[in-house]
């Protein structure tokens, strides 16, 4: 643990985590503003489908490239500094998006927003691990991972209406806006003085990577895998057209209420490795099903949602338990990056899998056979964490 950071921290929490969800919020809104906005993008800049497909993943290439070396150095950084920097450097990054004259301004202001979000990510997973430490931590990270999918819901609901109201730039710099309110927020909320310490002597020479902490990316990546397929491919798998949409959105709408009472029954339990376990379980058993045409595509997709809220929600709260609290960043850098990993080659094997075979069922196979993988590491998690909760003699 690090005491002095706790103590900064713990008797805010509910402030640190009101700022973060404002600030994660505003991350979620600009990640999902592209996808309503392809057609208005295609036929200002006269776009091929490659060139979005590139723009839409920009954001994501800091945290392939950048997520290991960032979550280390969240470990060290002034809290406040980092996220103020972080935020700038998102408001910049929409800013320019906004105002972008040609298709290389909105590359640059992308990517820009991505290494801000990135920052931020972390370094709000590890404000939010320390506040709760020992006490209601599953419940906040719960809520955590309820703000994407939340964000997600509200961009596309909102998306005609901000539009017409306003055009397209002018949207995004309504969205560029919402990054003005988090900074305000981050700054009442985190001390100016809080930094990450340097470890203890005994901590210093622990192993960065430990076979807990590659389980659990493991884990990860092959969830982030099997999950990024089924939100890529489904509506094809579906039937195509609005419905379909409709059956696929029903994954975030169960998140939004399941994460948090999922974290409030990981922390009455004071074990989260179970519950992955059984969220590897259950997305095994959905994949297989919908591999053998055994399952409706709605009850398939409320429980793939049910299987992401606890999973995110149990994932996120085993770096606390897995290494100490002076490495906790380089914890959340490291399984940011696996699943970062697992949301480019999942729906990239998926769609190799169905252009080969001209077929769904291998592909929901493979992916089936992923997440028991995943099971397979989870239980690695329930043997450690089982030890950590045992007393000692």
């Amino acid at each position: 643990m690090i005491p002095a950071m706790e103590n900064d921290l713990s008797s805010r929490r509910w402030l640190i985590l009101a700022s973060t969800v404002v600030s994660f919020f505003s991350v979620g809104v600009t990640f999902f503003a592209v996808p309503p906005l392809i057609p208005e993008l295609v036929t200002r800049f006269g776009l091929s489908h490659l060139a979005i497909g590139v723009l839409v993943g920009a954001i994501s290439v800091p945290a392939v490239l950048f997520s290991i070396p960032v979550g280390a150095a969240v470990d060290r950084w002034p809290a406040r500094a980092a996220g103020n920097v972080a935020l700038t450097l998102m408001g910049l990054g929409a800013l320019i998006f906004a105002l972008a004259p040609s298709y290389s301004a909105l590359f640059v202001g992308r990517l820009l927003f991505g290494v801000g979000g990135l920052v931020i990510n972390l370094l709000l997973a590890r404000l939010v691990s320390t506040a709760f430490a020992g006490r209601e931590l599953a419940l906040a990270m719960g809520i955590f991972n309820a703000v994407y999918p939340a964000s997600m819901i509200a961009m596309f609901t909102l998306h005609p209406k901000l539009l017409a109201a306003f055009g397209w730039r002018g949207e995004l710099l309504v969205l560029a806006g919402l990054v003005a309110v988090a900074v305000p927020l981050h700054n009442f909320a985190v001390p100016r003085e809080l930094r990450g310490e340097e470890p203890a002597k005994e901590q210093a020479s622990e192993r960065r990577v430990t076979g807990p902490l590659l389980a659990l990316a493991i884990s990860w990546l092959l969830f982030f895998a099997a999950n990024a397929s089924i939100f890529s491919v489904p509506p094809e798998w579906i039937g195509g057209g609005g419905s379909a949409l409709i059956t696929v959105s029903l994954i975030p709408c169960v998140e939004i209420f399941l994460a948090p009472l999922a974290g409030a029954f990981i922390d009455r339990t004071g074990l989260a490795a179970p519950w992955l376990l059984a969220g590897h379980l259950i997305l095994c058993g959905v994949l297989a099903a919908m591999a053998l045409r055994v399952i409706h595509p709605i009850p398939a997709m409320l429980l793939v949602g049910v299987t992401f809220a606890t999973v995110a929600t149990a994932t996120y709260s085993l770096p606390a338990v897995l290494v100490s609290a002076a490495r906790i960043g380089f914890a959340f850098g490291f399984i940011t990056a696996f699943s970062n990993l697992g949301n480019i080659a999942g729906p990239a094997v998926a769609g190799a899998i169905r252009d080969h075979l001209g077929g769904w069922a291998v592909a929901w196979g493979v992916l089936a056979a992923a997440a028991l993988v995943g099971a397979i590491a989870a239980w690695r998690l329930v043997l450690t964490e089982n030890r950590a909760a045992a007393p000692s003699e």
